[in-house]
């Protein structure tokens, strides 16, 4: 059986780096890879936006959809000359649950993850997702700095 990396990606600038070294180490595994970035939606639970209207949080959703797609664009260039196969899925809810989730679908056996993708202190109030990832996985996890 093929051995299968998932790659986690996000807007933020460690994401290039985890790319590269998940492609560069999947070929040297000849290995397969799934790239997937999660869009965490705002709703009408979410804390800072519960003043925000309805329009305003559909907006803000179409906004962060679009740079997921943009994102997948970049990543897609960034890895066309890849010498594996890779695939590309875009997902929607709480980042480590979907990566966590979409690992496990995919049958993968190692998880990469960027190291922060968020504000210091926004992940010091709520920890950060390869933080949640690593303690959650039942595979391995790497986390690139």
């Amino acid at each position: 059986m093929k051995e299968k990396i998932l790659i986690a990606i996000d807007s933020s600038d460690s994401s290039s780096k985890v790319l590269a070294y998940g492609i560069n180490l999947a070929g040297k595994l000849d290995a397969e890879v799934k790239v997937v970035h999660v869009i965490e939606p705002y709703s009408k639970r979410s804390t800072i936006l519960n003043q925000l209207n309805p329009a305003m949080v559909k907006q803000t959703n179409e906004l962060y959809e679009l740079a997921g797609q943009e994102l997948m664009e970049a990543a897609k260039k960034q890895t066309a000359a890849a010498k594996v196969p890779v695939h590309y899925e875009t997902l929607v809810g709480n980042a480590a649950q979907q990566i966590l989730t979409a690992a496990k679908k995919s049958e993968a056996s190692m998880i990469l993850i960027g190291s922060r993708g968020m504000n210091a202190v926004a992940e010091f109030i709520l920890g950060s997702v390869s933080s949640k990832v690593a303690m959650y996985a039942e595979i391995p996890v790497l986390i690139v700095k």
